[in-house]
């Protein structure tokens, strides 16, 4: 129940509500849980749903990958040939999923090259071994794919460099309406990070900024798996008495942003970054990593961007040292954010749609 499930039933929506039929070729879900955790309920019921036995392995160690990604080609085709009509495909899986079809194929990417942390070398020779068919065939599937929409420009840039193919960038639908902020009177000295507790989100920089910001209260919202375990307990270990660790989705957490008075995003290089919009949603000013996506979503004028960790620290002292100057921000990004809210998606992606069908 992540980004790429926003992007399909917000697709959904915008195409039933304008007079047109839809499906959702997926695996078995359950319809209310995910209506109600995006705030889209009803939509379902509007969609012709075409689904599948929920993917379990035949052997649950080794080629996990392979089997799941011919597991989904086949039942996949298996429901294409049973329904010839379609006049578009919009694919928000992987690339790897896209099926093969004479039907014209939009895909909507988040990142060109899932395997680009094997080319760099950051993994052992037999992992590059793995992973190396996969990889040949997801750079096959390019060619059955008419149109491509970008997550963000950043990502555009890496359809053209590693695909060689251009790409529209389409940012996805934003759930801003639950996190608005509520006014001024309730805001604290807070500063707040949202995410998976896991090693890529650098939760662990966001440590060192709260430790060199010992008069300001720093929370981490976010969930922790059984693989990150011992990742979560050694950030316990090390957080400054002035950081809290609140497990819980972000929609549980509501309250929690939106009396906080600054957001500080340290992930690097990530597409996008929809925990962000929320934040500013919710009259957070944003601090954000100068990498990847979020600086398309962080401009100048409604927030900062940091390269080290003592920049992120020098701009939060700044913000709390000088609140006219937060309050301002604080409202130009929860203008900012409106921009990247459902509708204006919604209308985004009907008209792409409408022009790709012709």
């Amino acid at each position: 129940m992540g980004g790429a499930e926003q992007v399909a039933i917000h697709s959904l929506r915008a195409i039933v509500e304008n007079g047109h039929q839809a499906s959702l070729i997926s695996e078995r879900f359950d319809v209310a849980t995910l209506e109600n955790f995006l705030g889209c309920q009803g939509v379902l019921g509007k969609v012709d749903r075409l689904s599948f036995p929920v993917f379990n392995p035949f052997v649950r160690k080794g080629l996990l990958l392979y089997q799941q990604l011919y597991y989904f080609q086949r039942e996949t085709r298996r429901i294409l040939r049973d329904h010839r009509d379609f006049d578009l495909v919009l694919s928000t899986q992987d690339i790897g999923y896209v099926p093969s079809t004479n039907t014209r194929t939009i895909q909507y990417c988040y990142f060109p090259d899932y395997f680009a942390h094997v080319r760099d070398g950051q993994v052992s020779f037999w992992w590059n071994l793995y992973y190396s068919p996969a990889r040949t065939y997801y750079h096959e599937r390019v060619r059955h794919v008419n149109d491509f929409l970008s997550v963000s420009d950043y990502t555009g840039r890496f359809i053209r460099k590693v695909w060689g193919r251009e790409s529209t960038t389409l940012y996805p639908p934003c759930p801003i309406e639950q996190y608005r902020s509520s006014g001024e009177d309730k805001k604290e000295n807070l500063v707040i990070t949202i995410g998976r507790i896991v090693p890529e989100k650098r939760m662990h920089d966001f440590l060192e900024i709260a430790s060199g910001s010992p008069s300001f209260r720093f929370a981490i919202i976010g969930a922790v798996d059984g693989k990150n375990l011992q990742y979560y307990k050694s950030l316990k270990k090390k957080a400054s008495s002035n950081v809290s660790f609140i497990l819980s989705p972000l929609r549980g957490a509501k309250d929690v942003l939106r009396r906080g008075k600054v957001y500080v995003h340290c992930a690097r290089n990530e597409q996008f970054g929809i925990a962000i919009v929320e934040a500013m949603a919710a009259g957070c000013v944003p601090v954000v990593h100068e990498s990847g996506g979020p600086p398309e979503i962080v401009t100048g004028d409604v927030g900062f961007t940091w390269k080290n960790t003592d920049e992120a620290i020098s701009h939060i002292a700044n913000l709390f040292a000088h609140d006219s100057l937060r309050v301002e921000l604080s409202k130009r990004a929860l203008n900012r954010a409106a921009q990247f809210g459902s509708d204006a998606f919604e209308s985004k992606i009907l008209e792409t749609l409408k022009k790709s069908v012709g």
